[in-house]
């Protein structure tokens, strides 16, 4: 990211977040220097899809910053992991750059899995979650969910400009359906609609974003399992 950048934090939330992410954020904003410059906050009325939009809207239109931060309300955002989007950003070579963020579900078994939520595609088995991601460090992925994405103006100016009359000027970022009867989320069609566009997605994964459930989810938990699961995996062989 060039010296004089500024990033503006978009958030979807319900009119609250979490303390400990407004800290995070004031570290953030306390920085030397800091990239920080703008917060865009939009509501969630329970249509998620049309609220990223708006966002992405109001971002355009009311600030000149040359990158957009979104982040959810249920993370948090440290510093190092601020710093480490920031520095691995790239106006020309890396335009869209995501953290790395874990969702959680319950496999056949009824047992916890911290998914990364970055992902490789299989073609026809579909996208897969990075599992074997290599540790702090910057990669090149198919998709992400939009946890933690950083991405510059003219990445979303470009969308804008190539919105098709259905979608309009407005809407122009997200939506969600079904592509070759598989459903996708906004967040991973966005992915698609990107990737469609010929822009690549990076992901850093050291810049990781502990995501609020029952119990703060991070690194630690998908870890566990992915090396219990590899020790299972030698063990068989």
């Amino acid at each position: 990211m060039k010296s004089g950048d500024k990033v503006c934090i978009g958030m979807v939330n319900d009119g609250t977040i979490h303390a400990l992410l407004a800290l995070d954020l004031l570290h953030i904003i306390r920085q030397p220097n800091s990239k920080f410059e703008h917060l865009v906050q939009v509501g969630n009325r329970g249509l998620t899809t049309r609220s990223r939009n708006l966002v992405v809207k109001t971002y355009l239109e009311t600030t000149n910053c040359e990158w957009l931060l979104m982040v959810d309300s249920d993370e948090r955002l440290h510093v190092e992991a601020f710093n480490k989007l920031v520095a691995a950003a790239h106006d020309k070579e890396r335009k869209i750059v995501s953290g790395l963020v874990f969702a959680a579900f319950f496999d056949d078994n009824d047992q916890l899995r911290a998914v990364p939520t970055i992902y490789r595609d299989l073609g026809e088995q579909g996208l897969s979650p990075i599992d074997d991601y290599p540790e702090d460090e910057i990669m090149e992925v198919d998709a992400t969910g939009t946890g933690c994405l950083l991405i510059h103006r003219s990445v979303l100016e470009y969308m804008r400009e190539n919105a098709n009359p259905n979608q309009g000027k407005d809407w122009a970022w997200f939506a969600e359906g079904a592509i070759n009867g598989t459903y996708f989320g906004e967040d991973l069609l966005f992915s698609k609609r990107l990737k469609s566009f010929g822009f690549k997605i990076h992901a850093h994964t050291g810049a990781i974003l502990p995501h609020q459930k029952e119990f703060w989810l991070d690194q630690r938990h998908h870890k566990s399992i992915r090396d219990f699961a590899l020790k299972q995996n030698k063990h068989e062989d």
